[in-house]
């Protein structure tokens, strides 16, 4: 093969494989959202139940500023090869834009119908507690309706319940029940509140260790204990040390006064004065 025919297949080969590359690229797609609440393509949503939930979550919006958004599709594979449901909805949640930009706080329901999958995808604002809880909803509160082929029943109890997880202030059971923003659910939608609510146990420990704390400090006070004169700081302590001496003229007490935050310490003795015989 001479040099002009190695050139040729290598440029053959070169533009195969960016058409192989670009075609794939060109292959991911996703639907275009065709309300900002509910998104219909697999028909899984009977008109009256797709009216409940659109008028709960537009609800919930205009209270919380709260941006949830149902998405059914036939399968993914028809917007390309996706390796996974993870991968489309996160692809699918970004291209959206849901939620809140500065609180990353947007919630994705979206279910693949010939692919048998559904994925509740949250925004990193939630923490990796909440990907489990939506696990956990998915479980016990979707699939079985799903596996009775109530499907549009399991939807709409489903959203209900992510709700309920989502925002602890609510108890729906149907669309009429949704409170009106309140400080407390307005406190509980914050990131630091995602934070630290479960992490309860970690700040009873310290509320019990800053409680030994000033109770020593107030146990010391009420007791006449003095600062220390050499750091200001520390309290001092004393202690009594039994002295008997080598005779029992010099029998006694040691009083060794000193202070736990620096190295300052006085001993005074305390003779016992003896009765004459």
């Amino acid at each position: 093969m001479n040099r002009g025919s190695r050139v040729f297949l290598l440029k053959n080969l070169l533009l195969f494989l960016f058409v192989l590359f670009a075609s794939d690229v060109s292959a991911k797609n996703f639907p275009v959202q065709t309300t900002p609440y509910i998104s219909d393509y697999a028909n899984l949503l009977d008109p009256e139940t797709e009216a409940r939930l659109t008028k709960t979550i537009m609800k919930l919006r205009q209270d919380l500023d709260l941006e949830l958004t149902i998405a059914t599709i036939e399968t993914r594979y028809d917007y390309g090869n996706f390796d996974s449901i993870e991968e489309f909805s996160t692809g699918l949640f970004k291209i959206w834009g849901l939620g809140n930009l500065a609180r990353n706080d947007g919630v994705l329901i979206l279910i693949s119908r010939s692919d048998g999958e559904m994925r509740i995808e949250v925004g990193s604002s939630y923490g990796e507690i909440y990907n489990r809880r939506m696990g956990l909803v998915i479980q016990n509160h979707f699939l079985p309706y799903f596996k009775r082929n109530k499907i549009a029943e399991g939807i709409e109890l489903g959203t209900y319940e992510i709700i309920n997880r989502l925002q602890p202030t609510y108890d729906i059971v149907d669309p009429d029940q949704l409170d009106k923003i309140t400080l407390g659910s307005a406190i509980k939608r914050t990131s630091f509140w995602r934070m630290i609510e479960n992490k309860y146990l970690l700040f009873v420990f310290i509320g019990i260790l800053i409680f030994l704390y000033f109770e020593t400090r107030m146990r010391d006070n009420l007791i006449g204990l003095s600062k220390c004169p050499n750091c200001h700081r520390g309290q001092l302590r004393k202690r009594k040390i039994k002295n008997r001496g080598r005779n029992f003229s010099t029998a006694g007490e040691i009083i060794e006064t000193y202070c736990y935050d620096c190295d300052y310490k006085s001993i005074e003795h305390c003779l016992i004065p003896l009765a004459d015989n």
